[in-house]
């Protein structure tokens, strides 16, 4: 869904396009539920191995859609932005595949059930849960399940390889993991029980005005915000005056909202915002938003008893991270490695 037209969406389009416009032999096709086809290219090799562009675009989706809710102008900051997530996208799945190319012939197994695990994981924080928004960015990437599912069983695999090779040197103390629980135990929470409470202005794409036009009705919404901002305008009486939005006459004011009920990008932006911090224009499927947090309730964290074994890994990882990253810089450099996006 694209509303805005210019130079800075065709060049995200081109951008976005780059990863299918690359050599590949004998690629795979894949329909959308559009019925358009998306061919499944090489986007990089590492001593032979490939990494496929569907693999991109299906580990990307998660940002690029928190950015394309951001950065409604699709302006430099949306493009500077893309370039660096698909990058960090792009090497960590080398790094993958360096390690995978490195242990291959140790015959590593890894059971269907840490899959599983792994898989509700991304399921849970990354589409609030939901496996049909799963479902629908791997059609939309042109990537299967299993495809996905393999994709994950490298990872698993190449984290397994990681953590028998430094990961165990140094066991971690109690006070150790329980200064790494405490840092970071709002992380192991059950998302999916989150409750939200937020003022929200909605400026639709297209207004009752027929010369009206989209680009006009951001202008107007970034005017919106920019008067709120300044203190000329109140957010109540900019809600009651311009929101299209169904709680316009109380303000903007909006009930407690579950996170498993709103859109997963929305959600991740609204959760990271401080209480009372002016956001926006957001860009939804039908318009712009404007947003004040005003509460947020977390679901509990699990006892440490209960995440023992992840806390442990954590700080094992942190602790090893410096010469984990240099024996990768090594295999690198003893690698064959082609990038084609």
């Amino acid at each position: 869904m694209m509303l805005l037209r210019g130079k800075f969406l065709i060049a995200t389009l081109a951008f976005l396009c780059a990863a299918g416009t690359v050599y590949c032999v004998q690629p795979k096709h894949r329909a959308t539920p559009s019925g358009k086809r998306i061919v499944n290219r090489i986007a990089a090799t590492v001593n032979g191995r490939p990494v496929t562009s569907a693999e991109v675009r299906a580990r990307l989706d998660p940002y690029l859609r928190e950015l394309l809710m951001l950065y409604p102008d699709r302006g430099p900051r949306f493009i500077a932005e893309l370039v660096k997530a698909k990058g960090a996208v792009l090497r960590e799945l080398i790094d993958r595949e360096l390690m995978l190319s490195e242990f291959e012939n140790r015959g590593a197994m890894i059971p269907e059930t840490v899959i599983d695990e792994e898989l509700n994981r991304r399921i849970l924080y990354q589409f609030n849960g939901r496996r049909d928004l799963l479902l629908q960015a791997l059609r939309a990437s042109g990537m299967s399940l299993s495809d996905f599912r393999e994709s994950l069983r490298k990872e698993t695999t190449a984290a397994a390889m990681r953590s028998s090779r430094y990961d165990r040197a140094i066991p971690p103390t109690p006070d150790e993991i329980r200064a790494e629980y405490n840092a970071t135990k709002s992380d192991y929470r059950d998302i999916s029980r989150d409750t939200i409470t937020y003022d929200k202005i909605f400026i639709p794409a297209v207004s009752q005005d027929p010369n009206s036009t989209p680009e006009q009705q951001l202008a107007l919404a970034q005017e919106i915000c920019n008067r709120i901002k300044s203190g000329e305008l109140s957010f109540e009486d900019a809600a009651r005056t311009y929101s299209a939005d169904a709680h316009a006459q109380d303000g903007g004011a909006w009930p407690p909202v579950a996170r498993a009920d709103l859109a997963v990008a929305f959600a991740n932006i609204a959760f990271s915002l401080p209480i009372g911090q002016l956001t926006g224009p957001l860009l939804d499927p039908a318009g712009f938003t404007i947003v004040r947090v005003k509460g947020k309730r977390l679901a509990p964290p699990p006892p440490l008893s209960k995440v023992k074994n992840a806390v442990d890994d954590a700080v094992r990882r942190k602790q090893s991270e410096k010469r984990y990253r240099e024996w990768v810089d090594r295999l690198r450099e003893k690698a064959i490695v082609r990038t084609f996006i």
